[in-house]
């Protein structure tokens, strides 16, 4: 409706002259159908979709579809001492679904769903049909606060549905070929082919990064090898962007001039090359961006009719919001859209200024090596005066969306981006030759090669350095608005511009105000202990009345990125910048290998664990503590009998005791009585065995929340504890069950509440004077526990 009244009234406004105001109707309508666009592709599904056949539980199902992307294999980072288990290299793809088989017969299906399948397909591409054996899901959202959206990310996509293959390939069955149908299939067929060629003719640790640089296949490297790239705030280098691009079609243009080809000839090929392989590629928005932009200009000059690049910049714009509206949200692409802007209607004007008469005079009375010398300093300053023009103006963006401010990108993006861009032209022309005239391929692999290595190796040795990067917390959206409104300004009005101090006045004055408005919490007048979701595992956040944060346990089974997808976005949606303590409650890596990650993340008071964490002797007990030493973190023992205090929360140790007992790392797990405003909280980490049978036989503790021992696991949740404890709540910190169904809980006698992070997501118990609240996070229940029950 918004559309449609702001089309008529641009129509009226316009008939009538009054083409300011109906410019602004003609937004309004803009807004209006691209807003509608957007709820199509999101939330608009036929009714035989195959998310209609998805449910929350995993269950078996048998589908039929295409293919709907190339496989693509998910590297996994080499082995590490933190990793509980090794990880399987999975091959994920998208499946347009046209059948599901239920109860023995094959009913109509449509839409997309996520297909993983444990192992790497052989064969498979872009096109075939496959019968897919497997465990239908639909894919769930957050599960704490803070968290990445998985749900959201594949709506993005069109996807309500998943399906899983595990253990085994052999879920996957091709019914038919055809991929050589379809033109997205011949491009994953040279997307392969040109894969192929890089790996037979660079060294392993540059043909992944080749990949990515030429052809956008980033799936050969691991998040490890992502993660130093976006750390040291280069990854637009690496990954296709419009920059590389722009590279190519410069270097083709002035090839085909070299040969003598014709400006509207050689526009012709320049603007189908680049279109072509902006397809090849992936057809991201950047790399799509740059192939309209130049494809305009080629357009121009076949034409002979002048272009703005204002006018170029919004048909990108408008080109990537019709291919898929959502990707107008991407990082990748709003940044790429940015810094062009930035480049054309801020810095560009700065080195566009004419030379006065006595300096072109002054500048001719030089030496040839001075006017060459000169030359070289301008150029170099140049490209940093762009490099930190551009990264003042992307740092807000890429801190909101990656929680990172890397001050040395602006030191070596301007020699890594001539590095990458001679790499790019080194291996557009190795792969070129590789298919004429493969003898000389090696030449070209030396030069490819080389560039990379050198990129790498200053990568590297930039990311170690210290105060090359900060991670920080959640950025205010109103903030970052205003910034953006405020450097819309600057861009557009002239006045800004020739007073362009007191715009970076104003703009320090706003990063002051984000800084101070991030910096001010209110004082709490509750404890709130949050039990994290991290599968199997364990993190629980306690934050207490008089400000600190206080962690127990920072670890999982599935690794050490546990910090990375969970515990920092939590800690940085709370607001949290400090840890002041973090107690580990024994030595087994689910329980304390995310704490690596996290003192890198955050500055951490001290660590606190028990008198035998420091005596297994695993590489990742090593590993840890040598990490804590380079951070100068201390490291504090306690024992049972000892008191611990932080403000009106008073924290009494229970277990273990100085010495034994005897049995595995998990009987003598830190067990920690927690009490506040009369409440109580009892964590227990792995306590079993030997260590449980202790604790029994203290005398008995009636809490109000029970961690359950051993993520719930019924060796250690016995009917003992249950009448020992007398809990009201129950809370297990575990991943999906294994089985089908979950065995009656030992606590249904004391009528206490059962609740698990699995299904629920992260539970927050929340104890004021007036009562006890509890949260779930994904289920949304709130359970309350009032002081006439005990």
């Amino acid at each position: 409706m918004a559309a449609l009244a702001g089309i008529i009234a641009w129509v009226v406004t316009g008939l009538g002259r009054q083409s300011g105001v109906a410019l602004v109707y003609l937004g309004v309508a803009a807004v209006g159908v691209g807003s509608a666009y957007h709820h199509w592709q999101r939330e608009v599904y036929a009714p035989d979709d195959i998310g209609e056949f998805a449910s929350p539980d995993a269950r078996p199902a048998e589908v039929r579809g295409m293919l709907a992307e190339e496989p693509t294999v998910i590297y996994q980072p080499p082995y590490s001492p933190l990793q509980s288990i090794s990880r399987s290299e999975p091959t994920v793809a998208n499946l347009r679904v046209t059948s599901i088989k239920l109860l023995n017969d094959w009913q109509r299906a449509s839409g997309l769903a996520r297909l993983i399948v444990t192992g790497h397909l052989q064969g498979l591409h872009v096109g075939d049909e496959v019968e897919v054996v497997g465990r239908l899901v639909a894919p769930q959202g957050p599960s704490n606060p803070g968290e990445s959206d998985y749900r959201s990310t594949l709506l993005d996509q069109h996807i309500r549905a998943q399906i899983t293959v595990v253990k085994t390939t052999e879920g996957v069955t091709r019914l038919a070929q055809g991929w050589p149908k379809s033109v997205s299939g011949w491009l994953a067929v040279v997307r392969g082919w040109g894969q192929r060629k890089l790996q037979d003719n660079l060294h392993p640790e540059q043909a992944g990064v080749a990949s990515a640089l030429l052809l956008g296949e980033g799936s050969t490297m691991t998040n490890a090898d992502w993660e130093k790239y976006i750390r040291t705030g280069v990854i637009h280098v690496l990954a296709i962007s419009g920059q590389h691009l722009m590279v190519l079609a410069v270097f083709l243009w002035w090839t085909l001039r070299l040969l003598g080809v014709r400006r509207r000839r050689g526009a012709w090929v320049v603007a189908s090359f680049l279109v072509a392989y902006a397809l090849l590629t992936g057809g991201r928005p950047p790399a799509m961006r740059a192939a309209v932009m130049v494809s305009v200009f080629c357009g121009s000059l076949i034409l002979r009719r002048p272009t703005m690049l204002a006018n170029s910049l919004a048909l990108a714009w408008l080109t990537v919001a019709i291919l898929n509206p959502t990707d107008l949200f991407n990082p990748g692409c709003q940044l790429s859209f940015l810094s062009v802007a930035v480049l054309y209607w801020g810095a560009a004007s700065w080195f566009r200024r004419e030379q006065d008469p006595l300096d072109r005079l002054v500048e001719q009375s030089r030496s040839r090596w001075q006017r060459r010398l000169l030359w070289l300093a301008r150029f170099v300053g140049v490209n940093y005066a762009i490099s930190l023009t551009i990264w003042l103006a992307v740092a807000p963006l890429v801190a909101s969306r990656y929680h990172l401010i890397s001050p040395i990108g602006i030191l070596i993006c301007a020699p890594l981006v001539w590095l990458a861009s001679i790499a790019m032209i080194g291996g557009f022309l190795l792969l070129l030759v590789a298919a004429i005239l493969a003898p000389i391929a090696p030449l070209f692999a030396w030069v490819t090669g080389s560039c990379l290595a050198l990129c790498d190796f200053v990568v590297s040795l930039c990311d170690g350095l210290p105060g090359s990067h900060w991670y920080l917390g959640d950025v205010p959206a109103w903030w970052l608005w205003g910034f953006y409104a405020l450097l819309l300004l600057v861009l557009i009005t002239k006045e800004l511009q020739r007073h362009w101090r007191w715009a970076a006045l104003g703009g320090l004055a706003w990063l002051t105000l984000g800084l101070l408005a991030g910096a001010a919490r209110l004082p709490p007048d509750e404890l709130r202990c949050t039990f994290l979701a991290v599968g199997h595992g364990g993190c629980s956040v306690l934050e207490t009345p008089d400000g600190r944060t206080l962690l127990y346990d920072a670890g999982a089974l599935g690794g050490p990125d546990v910090t990375r997808r969970q515990i920092a976005p939590f800690l940085w949606s709370r607001g949290i910048r400090r840890i002041d303590e973090v107690f580990l409650s024994h030595a087994d890596l689910d329980h304390f290998n995310g704490l690596p990650e996290l003192i890198e993340r955050f500055a951490v008071g001290q660590v606190t664990c028990t008198p035998t964490f420091a005596d297994k002797a695993t590489a990742g007990v090593r590993l840890t503590l040598a990490a804590l030493k380079r951070q100068g973190i201390p490291i504090r023992i306690i024992r049972a009998g000892d008191q611990l205090a932080a403000g009106d929360v008073d924290i009494q140790v229970l277990h273990p005791p100085p010495e034994g007992p005897d049995g595995n790392e998990n009987a003598r797990s830190l067990v920690l009585l927690v009490r506040h405003a009369g409440h109580s909280l009892l964590l227990t980490g792995d306590l079993e065995g030997s260590g449980l049978e202790r604790v029994l036989a203290l005398p008995p503790v009636h809490v109000d929340v029970l961690m359950a021992p051993h993520h719930g696991s019924r060796v250690a949740n016995k009917a003992e504890l249950a009448s020992w404890a007398r809990p009201k709540v129950v809370i297990s910190c575990e991943g999906p069950p294994r089985g089908s169904a979950r065995p009656a809980e030992p606590y249904t006698m004391t009528g206490a509440q059962f609740l698990a992070t699995w299904p629920h997501g992260a539970i927050t118990v929340r104890s004021h004077v007036s009562g006890l609240v509890i949260e779930t996070f994904r289920s949304g229940q709130r359970l309350v526990v009032h002081r006439a029950q005990h």
